[in-house]
C-alpha cells in the first residue's frame, strides 16, 4: 500500500468517524431554548414581547418569529373587538359597527419599530430547522409608538371641546355623535387596543382620561339629543305618512321631535313632488321628495329620495302608493352625516 492510498484511506475514515459523531450528537440549543420557560427568562413579558422562530434558514426562522409576533396582535386585537361589539348589542348600540383591519393595521405599525432577532440563533440537526427569537422591546417600540396614539387621542379631544363649546343645542348632539363615531372608528380603537398589548403600563397611565371621556360620552350625547327637539315641517304629505316617517327616524336616533316648532331646535322642512300624470291605463305618480334639516345656526343636511312609480285605476290608491314608497325610502335611508362636524 502506498502513502498516498494510506492517507485516502485515513481521511475517509476520519470523514465517516466524524459525521457520525455529529448526527449522534444532540443539537446545542441556545440559552433562552435550553429549557422549558427559559424563553420568558430571557425574554421577561414585562419587557418583551419574544416568539420563537423556525425555518430551513435563518432567515425563514426569522420571518416565522415576525409572523408569531404579528399573529398574537392580530388575535388579541380581534378578541378585544369582538368583546366591543358584544357589550354594543347588550347596550343597544348597534347602530355603528366597527370593521377593523387588523392584519393591515399590526402590519404597518410594526413596520414603524421594528422587530429585533436573536444574535446566537443556532441550526437543529435533529430537526434540521434553524431555531431563533423574534422580538420587541415594549420601551423602545413606545418610543415610536407613543406620538401614534397621542394623535388619535388629540384628535378625539378636539372633537370633545368642539361639541362642550357648541351653544346651538342641534349642532351640539351632532358634534358629541361625531366624537362617539370618531371613539368606535378602526383607527382609534386600533391605537387604543394595540399601545394596550404593546406595553400596558404605559398605554394605562396615557389612555386613563381619554378612555374615562369616551365612557362619559354615552352619557353626554343622549343627554344633548334630547334637549335638541326637531319640528317636521311637511308641506304636502297624505295621511301624515312622510311625516310619520321622518318622526320615526328622529326618535330611533334619539331625538324628540317637537309640535311645536317655537321650542324646537332643528326644522326638517319637507317638500314632496307628487310627480302626477293621468294616462288611459289609469293614474301614475312619479313621486320625489327634498328634505332640508336647519337651525338657528343655518342649513344642517339635506335628503332627497326618489319613489320611482305608482300606479293605480283610482288616484287615493294611486296617491297612497306613492307615498308609501316615499316613506319606505326615508325609514330605510334617511340618517344624519354627523361625521362632517
Amino acid at each position: 500500500m502506498t502513502q498516498k492510498s494510506a492517507l485516502l484511506i485515513i481521511t475517509f475514515f476520519l470523514t465517516f468517524l466524524f459525521s457520525l459523531l455529529s448526527c449522534a450528537s444532540p443539537p446545542v440549543p441556545a440559552p433562552w431554548n435550553a429549557y422549558p420557560d427559559a424563553l420568558r427568562q430571557h425574554y421577561p413579558d414585562s419587557e418583551y414581547i419574544a416568539m420563537l422562530g423556525r425555518g430551513a434558514t435563518r432567515a425563514a426562522a426569522e420571518a416565522d418569529g415576525a409572523a408569531a409576533i404579528a399573529l398574537f396582535f392580530n388575535t388579541q386585537i380581534s378578541s378585544q373587538t369582538l368583546i366591543i361589539e358584544q357589550y354594543r348589542e347588550q347596550n343597544g348600540n348597534v347602530d355603528s359597527s366597527t370593521e377593523i383591519a387588523s392584519e393591515t393595521f399590526v402590519r404597518s405599525q410594526m413596520e414603524l419599530f421594528g422587530i429585533r432577532y436573536a444574535e446566537d440563533a443556532y441550526f437543529d440537526r435533529r430537526h434540521r430547522e434553524w431555531v431563533t427569537v423574534a422580538y420587541i422591546n415594549r420601551a423602545e417600540a413606545w418610543q415610536v409608538y407613543g406620538p401614534r396614539f397621542r394623535q388619535e387621542a388629540e384628535a378625539f379631544r378636539r372633537l370633545l371641546e368642539a361639541a362642550a363649546g357648541e351653544s346651538d343645542p342641534f349642532r351640539r348632539a351632532m358634534r358629541y355623535m361625531a366624537a362617539q363615531n370618531y371613539a368606535r372608528s378602526a383607527d382609534f380603537l386600533n391605537a387604543d387596543i394595540f399601545g394596550q398589548l404593546l406595553y400596558p403600563a404605559r398605554m394605562n397611565a396615557e389612555a386613563g382620561p381619554v378612555r374615562a371621556e369616551v365612557a362619559s360620552l354615552v352619557q353626554r350625547v343622549d343627554d344633548a339629543r334630547r334637549n335638541a327637539p326637531v319640528y317636521i315641517d311637511t308641506l304636502l304629505d297624505f295621511e301624515s305618512i312622510i311625516r310619520n316617517a321622518f318622526s320615526g327616524r328622529f326618535s330611533a336616533m334619539g331625538f324628540p321631535v317637537s309640535a311645536d316648532r317655537n321650542t324646537a331646535a332643528a326644522v326638517c322642512r319637507v317638500t314632496v313632488d307628487e310627480g302626477m300624470q293621468q294616462r288611459q291605463l289609469g293614474i301614475f305618480y312619479f313621486p320625489k321628495l327634498e328634505a332640508e334639516i336647519s337651525s338657528p345656526a343655518g342649513t344642517l343636511f339635506s335628503f332627497s329620495a326618489d319613489g320611482g312609480q305608482a300606479s293605480a285605476v283610482t288616484p287615493d290608491v294611486a296617491r297612497r302608493r306613492a307615498y308609501q314608497v316615499l316613506a319606505e325610502k326615508v325609514s330605510n335611508t334617511f340618517s344624519l352625516d354627523v361625521n362632517i362636524f
